[in-house]
């Protein structure tokens, strides 16, 4: 008897929908079990589930994938089209409730509080200036590290193919800033990862040295966030480091991409 994935481990909203129309295409289409979703596509069987019922959002090329290995039979091109479409739709409504919340819970402010609160800011006054110290001068030389290149990886041939050049790209970005994070220790960055991010040190270990891709880019952003917080670093320019976090976000998106190729 196959075994039921059960519901979205989301609350009542867009994402609960996006898991909801992930499961009914599988339903439509065979309800093929997990074990067997896994052995025709490749994916494997935590993927699915994950993908199917949540909590966390898989990425769009995944998305886009799954539904077109749901719809891949000969004669099935129109609705594969269509399918792939409506998912990536309800799709970019879960992402957007997920990172700006739903709108039951913005609360616009008022015209006249928020005229209030501008009276409230034209009567702060500056502080004098008069014997106020001068702000300590801090002098650090900040030794740039040495870029990991994915030439320089071992690979071994018999156990693992060539990993694409977008995903030797991701590699890189990867180790580059867990080195300029001061290479915390894979068990310190899992026991501060924040609660729904869990993580495994075998998994940050894949991903490190291109055994594996992150499949969820939210999960892959938040332990960049905890590795941080390793060696904070005074000196840390706030915009260059959302650069390099958008870039690994960037580069995952492609390696995913390339792997659908």
């Amino acid at each position: 008897m196959k075994r039921r994935i059960g519901k979205p481990q989301t609350p009542e909203g867009p994402q609960y929908e996006f898991f909801e129309l992930m499961q009914r295409h599988v339903l439509h289409q065979g309800d093929k079990s997990l074990a067997t979703l896994s052995k025709e596509s490749g994916w494997s069987r935590q993927t699915w589930h994950k993908a199917l019922r949540g909590p966390e959002l898989p990425n769009r090329d995944l998305v886009k994938a799954l539904v077109e290995h749901l719809f891949r039979e000969p004669g099935e091109e129109e609705a594969r089209r269509v399918a792939v479409r409506e998912a990536l739709a309800v799709w970019t409504a879960a992402v957007a409730e997920r990172t700006f919340g739903s709108r039951v819970d913005r609360v616009e402010p008022s015209p006249r509080s928020a005229a209030e609160s501008q009276t409230a800011l034209d009567d702060i006054k500056p502080p004098p200036t008069e014997n106020v110290p001068a702000p300590e001068v801090r002098s650090m030389v900040r030794h740039p590290l040495a870029p990991w290149r994915p030439e320089n990886f071992d690979w071994n041939p018999g156990k693992q193919r060539s990993n694409l050049p977008e995903e030797a790209r991701l590699i890189a970005l990867i180790r580059n800033y867990h080195l300029r994070a001061g290479s915390p220790p894979m068990r310190w960055i899992t026991e501060r990862m924040p609660e729904g991010y869990p993580v495994t040190r075998s998994t940050l270990n894949g991903w490190l040295n291109g055994n594996s891709l992150p499949t969820y880019g939210d999960r892959l952003l938040k332990a960049l966030e905890v590795m941080r917080q390793f060696r904070p670093d005074p000196d840390l320019d706030p915009d260059e480091d959302a650069a390099e976090l958008s870039a690994i976000d960037e580069a995952l998106t492609a390696a995913w991409r390339a792997r659908l190729r």
